[in-house]
């Protein structure tokens, strides 16, 4: 039995611990408190273990933020299903990676974008370049479209979540363009556009951007030859 704070903390039994218990545990205290209080010694705490048994599971954090990577795959495809459209089947993962990315973005910023080869990393790879191919797209090109969609999304997503992670847990940043010009006249369109660039919502942004990829995508698509 565990004191701390004075309360008794029952410590989990040998064989308990698992490296998907650790991973969402992670997952919630990146959630929480940020990416700074992800620690092995944070993490024995929470799971009410050592910090040793931890990493008898994980040799180290990068390890663990593969295995959260690894996790926000798996909740972006939950419950996914392909659309009849291929371009409705690509604007869905898109922003299922985009939603995940705003419940999450000390995790989100951390590790989205990162190589797991884990299953559900594989099951985002083959429902990417299933919409391809049912686009038209093969061989070198599918893969080259996968890459370049999968990482305009995610960027964008893990770029925002570290808006996001520094808004709340880092030190005052500046997200928002808004300029005080000496001389509004030296820059016209700045200034007509001041108010807008001061409120545009990030989120408004992904979906034009998507918007925007899918018809030029759709464009190249009608040009292909069909099997």
């Amino acid at each position: 039995m565990a004191v701390a704070g004075g309360r008794s903390r029952k410590r989990l039994q040998r064989g308990t611990l698992s490296q998907g218990l650790i991973a969402g545990t992670a997952l919630r205290i990146l959630d929480e408190d940020g990416p700074d209080a992800l620690t092995f010694q944070r993490l024995g705490k929470e799971l009410s273990a050592s910090a040793t048994a931890v990493y008898r599971h994980f040799a180290s954090r990068d390890h663990i933020m593969i295995a959260v990577a690894e996790e926000l795959d798996r909740i972006s495809l939950e419950e996914y299903e392909p659309h009849e459209s291929w371009a409705e089947s690509l604007r869905d993962l898109a922003i299922r990676a985009w939603n995940t990315a705003l419940d999450h973005p000390a995790a989100a910023a951390l590790c989205m974008g990162r190589v797991t080869r884990g299953v559900h990393e594989l099951r985002a790879v083959d429902a990417v370049l299933e919409a391809f191919h049912r686009g038209g797209w093969r061989g070198r090109e599918a893969v080259l479209h996968y890459q370049a969609f999968s990482n305009f999304i995610l960027s964008m997503a893990s770029n925002n979540a570290w808006r996001l992670v520094n808004q709340r847990f880092g030190a005052e940043v500046n997200w928002v363009q808004e300029y005080q010009l000496a001389d509004p006249d030296a820059y016209p369109y700045a200034e007509a556009a001041k108010e807008h660039l001061r409120s545009v919502d990030m989120t408004e942004v992904f979906h034009r951007q998507t918007d925007l990829l899918l018809a030029a995508l759709s464009a190249e698509a009608a040009t292909l030859p069909r099997d």
